[in-house]
């Protein structure tokens, strides 16, 4: 049976070969490659299929990724591009250019950049001899006894001084400037071990501290040899555990390939974890958004800055009006250009404020007010009594004094002219009066200020006056 070959196409005895599910119909040379493991090329009709859809905008990816449409594999679009290369020029620069097109729907700022930097290779672990031989180099003219444990001896010899010396000087042990000899040379062997400075003072939760930060710092500045060792050694430690972070702890780019030493970067939490972002690639996205609103969001959006509503009014959500947030008017003002005209032009006109009802007061003086239980109208002394005494007295002592001032106006004891020079005097009475502890007046007393009658006979039960 002769049928066309599907690799070759040519018109040769076909065999079947089972590769998965389906069983493609190749002849017996192609088949003999595809056991040798050889690398198709692309027939003429794939080849076709292939540059119609580069042309129409697809990524070299979705073509070869291997999903279910894929033309080919990678090796032998690779191939078909070595045994032509006017083609092969054509498919790659189509492939570049639809690879740049795709970053920039993606938000990718630069798509010339490379996708990820090149990997540096992980150099050795710096150990710093040359630090460590001068730490303990002294040189033949010091004089100074150092001690058989001495973390620093070049340094010792240089001061002059032993370094229990210097803290013996401090008052308790609490006020040592520097670190004794042993905790020094301690905290050497956990920075040579890998331990970081966060570690080492105790910043870490859970650890506990070898010495202090600042004890730390004193001690580096003091002892510079020591210190100078010291501190390579934190830096080494740092990066090492920046690398123990995660896949991307040591990277110097982020995925767009900025420098986050040039640019920066800042840390946002996002489902309970921290997250490094590049702030080039998040002042990109502010500027160029991608964000598509929804159909019906736009016309009710329409539909409000027609009628006259301004866009403070639309993103408030503390407000009636409320449709949407800022950002989803900033996506509808940059795809529909009518929409922001109506916006502009709503924005340019004069705000209308309704005045507020204002309390309008013909005088300052108080009018006659009625100050009594029952309703009725207002008495002209007793509005006089209540005037002219202050209102800054408690109320205990301002209400009997008004009452006795009114009284004195309606016997005429007091006349209407000096109100205001005896109101004092009926205020020192109420204080005076106030002040008389019950519990020690005289059974025997008058009841009243001007009466005979004893203070015993009006006692009673409702009163509570017993004892």
């Amino acid at each position: 049976m002769m049928k066309l070959c599907r690799r070759c196409e040519h018109n040769l005895p076909l065999s079947r070969f089972r590769t998965g599910k389906k069983a493609p119909r190749v002849c017996e040379s192609c088949l003999s490659k595809l056991i040798a493991g050889a690398v198709f090329t692309m027939n003429p009709t794939e080849a076709a299929s292939f540059m119609a859809r580069l042309e129409a905008g697809e990524t070299l990816r979705t073509i070869v990724g291997g999903g279910g449409n894929t033309i080919c594999s990678k090796k032998a679009f690779n191939k078909h591009c070595d045994l032509h290369p006017e083609w092969g020029a054509k498919a790659l620069g189509l492939a570049e250019r639809n690879r740049k097109l795709a970053d920039k729907r993606k938000g990718r700022p630069d798509p010339n950049l490379p996708v990820r930097p090149a990997n540096v290779t992980e150099e050795d672990i710096p150990t710093f001899p040359e630090l460590k031989a001068r730490n303990f180099s002294i040189p033949d003219c010091a004089a100074a006894k150092i001690c058989i444990n001495c973390p620093h001896p070049a340094d010792c010899a240089t001061l002059g001084e032993c370094l229990d010396t210097i803290n013996a000087r401090a008052a308790i042990p609490h006020q040592e400037e520097y670190m004794r000899p042993a905790q020094a040379t301690a905290c050497m062997s956990a920075l040579e071990k890998g331990m970081s400075k966060r570690w080492l003072t105790g910043y870490v939760r859970g650890t506990k501290a070898v010495v202090s930060a600042n004890k730390f710092e004193k001690h580096c500045v003091g002892y510079r040899n020591w210190g100078t060792w010291a501190l390579a050694l934190v830096e080494r430690n740092r990066k090492l555990a920046d690398k123990k972070k995660g896949h991307r702890g040591g990277r110097e780019f982020c995925s767009q390939g900025h420098p986050y030493a040039i640019y920066g970067k800042s840390y946002l939490q996002k489902d309970g974890r921290w997250h490094r972002q590049c702030l080039a690639c998040v002042s990109f996205r502010h500027a160029n958004p991608t964000h598509t609103p929804k159909p019906e969001l736009v016309e009710k959006v329409r539909a409000a800055v027609i009628a006259g509503t301004r866009v403070t009014f639309l993103t408030d959500r503390h407000s009636a009006m409320f449709v949407c947030d800022f950002r989803q008017i900033r996506a509808i003002r940059r795809l529909h250009h009518d929409i922001a005209e109506i916006i502009d032009r709503n924005s340019q006109q004069p705000r209308f404020d309704a005045p507020r009802p204002a309390i309008i007061r013909a005088t300052n003086l108080r009018e006659p007010t009625l100050t009594g239980v029952i309703a009725a109208q207002s008495d002209p002394l007793f509005t006089l009594a209540d005037q002219v005494i202050s209102r800054n007295l408690p109320p205990h002592i301002r209400r009997p004094a008004v009452s006795s001032l009114a009284a004195a106006l309606w016997l005429k004891e007091v006349t209407a002219e000096d109100a205001a020079q005896v109101a004092k005097m009926f205020v020192k009475a109420a204080w005076k009066e106030d002040g008389v502890d019950r519990r020690f007046i005289s059974l025997d007393a008058p009841a009243f200020r001007e009466g005979n009658v004893p203070l015993i006979e009006r006692i009673s039960e409702r009163q509570g006056l017993w004892t």
